[in-house]
């Protein structure tokens, strides 16, 4: 007797098509990817706390701006991936692996023009903070900029592994990475083994060379990978019919693909600055409030990374697979993949909301290793109530980056620019109007970030909802 009935019987949720376990199974190596990621920023301020409450300070502010010089380079040229991952669903390989190249050529042009920046970001701290906390802000902005342009250069790639499926490699190439961070983060704030003590401008100088690394590991990787062009399945490289890799193909500026490119990744890429300038705007005002309290939102948000950013990776896989299954005119499986995500992002961030809400004291028991026990019981008062906010909106932060992926693998990017910076705007300019009138502290600010997730998951719920993003696609018509 033919079995596949009854195991639709036993689990028909968990194993349909686009069903939980086919998510997890794209979605894993992403949410780990950007796990490591969280891991190198939490190391990376772990230290430097350690180092000093300056430090931790001046990496979480220069880290904000620095995002949020990038994030518009870096969202746009990673859109490769809705492309990519709707080429593949209409089995037009040969066109994804073009549009990467045009992805790689408009970061190649752009990477100056944000390192252009760099020279300037003293005056820009200097306007909003005191000078010791601008010094370590320019110096960690410095140094972490030498690994801007790898940031941009390695969007694209990323988008091509992402929206073909090659999730594994980029899990590979992080965990290397991750590794090395971590231990030029030890050698080179402390000055181990004979390194010198650099501090803060270590720890930027050992992510900028982490980020360089990742992207000639990237370039190494792909040259080995080729795709069938009839089916974009990957092959093995030794096979010659009908493959083709991102160094066979011809590297040459096409317009129509740029153009395509540009159309619909400019409102993802916005939205991605929306977010990180309303966000950028709150961290100055708290840091306005003084290195204490910057030190206890660092400390706060540090530990969060680890809920936060692998729920970016399942946004991404989530994509994905909206993306291919639209263009493989499989609206209803669009659908069922998008509900998977959810309930996969409601049951992991649930988990850190209980561990922030009820035990805040063993979750921040991980900063007492290494560091003196009166000096973190002064920041300990500071830090706790905002574990309570962040256990308050994080399920609702993870279920926005999902509804947010889905619209964009479908191509929807323009309601996700007007919804971010409906809500940024909005919130983030009555917050500061009220705040500035009642004299709004520490809690305040966190109480306006608690308001603008919430906001955010409403507003990419309504359209989700609505259903507009099923009529959606970024490829050319005449290939569906």
């Amino acid at each position: 007797m033919d079995s596949r009935p009854r195991e639709r019987l036993v689990s028909p949720w968990w194993n349909a098509v686009g069903g939980p376990r086919e998510i997890l199974k794209i979605a894993w190596p992403m949410m780990l990817s950007t796990g490591l990621f969280s891991l190198t920023l939490f190391v990376d301020r772990t230290l430097l706390y350690q180092y000093s409450d300056q430090a931790a300070a001046g990496a979480m502010g220069a880290g904000t701006i620095f995002w949020a010089v990038t994030c518009v380079p870096v969202s746009l040229f990673g859109f490769t991936s809705a492309f990519v991952a709707q080429y593949v669903g209409v089995s037009r390989a040969d066109r994804a692996i073009r549009v990467v190249i045009q992805g790689f050529l408009l970061a190649l042009a752009s990477g100056p023009l944000v390192l252009a920046f760099t020279w300037g970001s003293r005056w820009f701290f200097a306007a909003f903070h005191d000078a010791e906390l601008v010094e370590m802000e320019t110096q960690y902005f410095h140094w972490i900029s030498i690994g801007a342009w790898a940031t941009i250069l390695s969007a694209p790639l990323s988008g091509l592994f992402n929206g073909t499926g090659r999730t594994r490699v980029l899990l590979g190439i992080d965990i290397i990475v991750t590794a090395m961070n971590a231990a030029l983060d030890y050698l080179l704030i402390f000055g181990l083994l004979g390194f010198p003590r650099m501090g803060i401008i270590g720890a930027g100088l050992a992510t900028s060379i982490s980020l360089v690394t990742k992207l000639g590991l990237m370039l190494v990787a792909a040259g080995f990978l080729r795709w069938d062009q009839a089916s974009g399945a990957a092959v093995d490289r030794s096979s010659t019919s009908n493959g083709i890799g991102l160094f066979s193909a011809p590297w040459k500026v096409e317009l129509g693909l740029i153009s395509r490119l540009l159309f619909y990744g400019w409102p993802a890429a916005i939205s991605s600055l929306a977010e990180a300038a309303s966000f950028s705007i709150i961290m100055i005002k708290v840091g306005q409030l003084g290195a204490k309290a910057m030190a206890a939102t660092t400390l706060a948000l540090n530990v969060n990374l680890l809920a936060f950013i692998p729920m970016l990776g399942l946004g991404m896989a989530v994509g994905v697979v909206v993306g291919q299954r639209l263009a493989g005119g499989e609206p209803e499986t669009a659908r069922r993949s998008v509900r998977s995500g959810l309930w996969i992002a409601i049951a992991y961030s649930a988990c850190f909301a209980i561990a922030y809400g009820i035990f805040p004291d063993q979750v921040l028991s991980i900063y007492g290793f290494g560091n003196d026990p009166e000096r973190f019981a002064e920041m300990r008062p500071l830090v706790l109530p905002i574990l309570w906010f962040i256990a308050a909106y994080c399920i609702f932060d993870a279920i926005q980056i999902v509804f947010v992926g889905a619209l964009k693998g479908a191509g929807d990017t323009t309601y996700v620019l007007a919804g971010n910076v409906l809500c940024g705007v909005v919130i983030v300019t009555l917050g500061t109007i009220i705040g500035d009138r009642i004299g709004g502290g520490l809690l305040w600010w966190w109480g306006v970030i608690t308001v603008w997730v919430l906001s955010l998951a409403v507003i990419f719920a309504i359209r989700y909802l609505h259903g507009g993003w099923i009529e959606k696609r970024v490829i050319e018509p005449e290939l569906l």
